[in-house]
């Protein structure tokens, strides 16, 4: 990224946001019981605040999950600016070859982008987006309501407005964004990771894992009406009609503006287990976060904990710069260098550790998940079938390897209290592995595993007899897209497998 593009950075008091303000905002945002991995917080384009809590860290991706909606959006917004798109054409104009499969059905002759990008398009069903024909299926959905005139979630719809996109263009949507988009406002196209539907396409809908700082970089560039240093990049009538309410659909204050959710005085980017992108508009600010929210308890406290600091602040025009306290921003500074989850579960057991060294074991029934399974949701192919397990011991820590039809990859396990980090590629779009370890008893090693690109965590806990060991595999409870347990077999091998 060249400096030109790096964002400034400047204490909060330099925007008039008491550096108090933050050290409140931080403290009710733990207090919400939501796992926080990455917080921002932009005044007038410049940060005024930011930390990532442990393992998590600045530049690392960090999957967003429906805010990819907004993203799709912008891309739409460009398309409009390149007269591809307009929120009139309708979808079956864009795929005619799948008009015969709708023709005189009602309402599909009217069904436009101004439908598919508002959550409007009338439809009460829709087609799974790991389907390999979902864009076929789609077209054989019941409209059910005249266009416009009702909510429903339909996340297909707008992982069609990016097929739309790749349509007019031969473009995947990263493609088509690269040099319109993501690299004229400082977002690195190749770090970006984005889940594919099983025919190659980008999920236009909840496939993006992008980092804490590229999502307040596309909400900063709506602050700025579209247009990034001099550049306009968004067309004028997308960001007006993108900022408002279209559809009313909903229990209010909440309403459903373009690819985007309205909160009241908020415009935002949402994504499940609580990937925000907030725009604040009449104080100027923006606010991002990336954590993992289990419940709706602790989501309404971290909104409700953002909701007061931001009301809290002074209007935008003018903002006067307040008076420095170097005490203050001292505290501030330290606070957030030292964010970090809380300590893993913790249990040594050399006399264990000693026995597993060099084994090596083979599943031989169930299943276990190791890798980021739960991203089959997007593409089947993302789920990587576990062979087998071999340990090593390594200055007190355990050096892991796992098995799999395509190889095998190798983690250290943290198992003094501390999560190791490391790098475990397979052809699960998941890599970045943080792995920590316990054994509470001659017989049992807990593993927790944490794909640092994903919102979840993964549990496998052994336990050893004399021929192998019963292994349950877990994924911790996040209200929705829950997996269930599982429990499987293991039979020793024995010997190095090195």
């Amino acid at each position: 990224m060249s400096v030109s593009l790096r964002l400034t950075r400047v204490a909060p008091e330099a925007v008039g946001i008491p550096s108090g303000d933050v050290h409140a905002l931080l403290a009710a945002l733990e207090a919400s019981g939501s796992e926080l991995h990455g917080i921002m917080v932009l005044r007038h384009g410049v940060v005024a605040a930011e930390g990532w809590w442990s393992p998590y860290a600045a530049g690392q991706v960090h999957g967003s999950q429906s805010l990819t909606k907004t993203m799709t959006g912008s891309a739409f917004g460009v398309a409009m600016l390149e007269g591809l798109l307009t929120l009139d054409t309708r979808l079956i104009d864009v795929f005619p070859e799948y008009a015969p499969l709708c023709a005189g059905k009602p309402y599909w002759d009217g069904l436009t982008m101004r439908y598919m990008t508002t959550m409007s398009a009338g439809m009460e069903k829709q087609p799974p987006v790991n389907d390999p024909e979902w864009i076929r299926k789609f077209f054989t959905m019941d409209i059910l309501h005249k266009p416009g005139t009702a909510f429903y979630y339909n996340s297909a719809a707008f992982s069609m407005v990016g097929a739309c996109i790749r349509r007019k263009t031969g473009l995947s949507l990263r493609e088509y964004l690269r040099t319109r988009l993501l690299e004229p406002i400082g977002i690195d196209a190749d770090r970006l990771k984005w889940h594919l539907h099983p025919d190659g396409m980008e999920n236009g809908s909840g496939g993006l894992v992008s980092t804490t700082e590229d999502n307040a970089r596309m909400m900063d560039l709506y602050r700025q009406g579209g247009r990034w240093n001099g550049l306009q990049l968004l067309a004028p009538e997308w960001i007006t009609f993108a900022t408002q309410t279209q559809n009313p659909h909903l229990e209010p204050p909440v309403s459903y503006c373009g690819m985007m959710w309205k909160h009241e005085e908020c415009l935002m980017a949402d994504g499940a287990m609580g990937q925000w992108a907030m725009l604040f508009p009449e104080k100027d600010v923006v606010v991002s976060l990336s954590q993992t929210v289990s419940s709706g308890a602790q989501g309404d406290a971290v909104m409700k904990a953002v909701f007061a600091f931001v009301r809290g602040l002074p209007e935008t025009s003018p903002t006067k710069a307040l008076p420095e306290s170097p005490a203050q921003a001292e505290a501030l500074a330290n606070q957030l260098n030292r964010l970090t989850l809380a300590a893993p579960e913790y249990a040594e057991n050399p006399g264990l550790l000693k026995r597993l060294a060099h084994q090596r074991y083979a599943v031989t029934q169930g299943n276990v998940c190791f890798f980021a399974d739960d991203l089959a949701i997007f593409n089947p192919s993302y789920a990587v079938p576990v062979r087998g397990f071999g340990f090593e011991a390594l200055d007190g820590n355990l050096m892991l390897t796992v098995e799999t039809d395509d190889g095998s990859v190798t983690c250290p396990v943290g198992l003094k209290g501390q999560r190791l980090v490391s790098t475990a590629l397979s052809k699960n779009p998941a890599c970045t592995a943080a792995l920590s370890g316990a054994m509470p008893d001659d017989h049992t090693l807990k593993l927790e595993i944490r794909w640092l690109e994903s919102c979840r965590v993964h549990r496998l806990t052994f336990g050893f007899d004399d021929t192998g060991a019963d292994i349950v595999s877990a994924m911790d409870k996040v209200g929705g897209f829950d997996m269930p347990d599982e429990t499987a077999r293991a039979v020793v091998k024995g010997g190095s497998h090195a």
